[in-house]
């Protein structure tokens, strides 16, 4: 009896854990015939993504490509920024009778149309400073990843963004500050101190 309650638990924990499966692709509207498919035979898949709003709607950021929101709705209740995850499809077009209404004529490039099934809140970054599109550099050493933005080094949250950047290496992006990662932070492989003026989030890396 104990051994199957004990499997009974380990299920049910296990499928808790299964609840998002971040990290997967959006999937096409179209086979391989290049003919549409219905939605009743679409799948949504999960992510892990950044909710964006300005003035022409509302949309997902992944991999910093944007994916337009067509039932804007069921998002809400989320802020610029705020790190998500969400079941989601890709869709031709929008399907709903009461389109988010823009209210400028700024553009604003987008890679598709999806549907948002269900989602939930990750987090919330805490913006103290932010910068937008700088000239900024990459130090990297066995204490971890920084940006170098103003002769002051910032503690990067999300470093796999800047895997491909060497140290030394200049380049242009955005940033924002937080009090604390909210994502698990480089682990230290020296007892190097790195003098630094808190952790950052980098975005928009151009």
């Amino acid at each position: 009896m104990k051994i199957f309650i004990l499997l009974l638990v380990s299920v049910l924990l296990f499928v808790n854990c299964e609840k998002f499966k971040i990290n997967q692709p959006v999937d096409d509207t179209t086979n391989n015939d290049n003919k549409d498919t219905t939605s009743q035979n679409m799948d949504y898949v999960e992510a892990k993504a950044i909710f964006i709003k300005d003035c022409t709607g509302s949309y997902l950021r992944m991999d910093n490509v944007d994916y337009k929101i067509c039932n804007y709705e069921s998002t809400a209740s989320y802020q610029q920024n705020d790190v998500i995850y969400a079941s989601i499809r890709k869709v031709k077009e929008c399907a709903t009778s009461s389109p988010e209404v823009m209210t400028c004529k700024m553009y604003h490039a987008y890679a598709a149309t999806i549907e948002v099934r269900k989602s939930e809140l990750a987090y919330r970054p805490t913006e103290e400073t932010k910068v937008i599109s700088k000239k900024m550099k990459v130090v990297k050493d066995c204490s971890g990843t920084y940006i170098q933005y103003e002769n002051a080094d910032y503690h990067v949250c999300n470093k796999d963004l800047l895997a491909k950047y060497k140290d030394g290496e200049w380049i242009l992006a955005s940033f924002y500050t937080l009090k604390e990662c909210p994502e698990k932070g480089d682990e230290m492989v020296c007892m190097l101190y790195h003098e630094n003026k808190g952790w950052v989030k980098v975005f928009d890396i151009q």
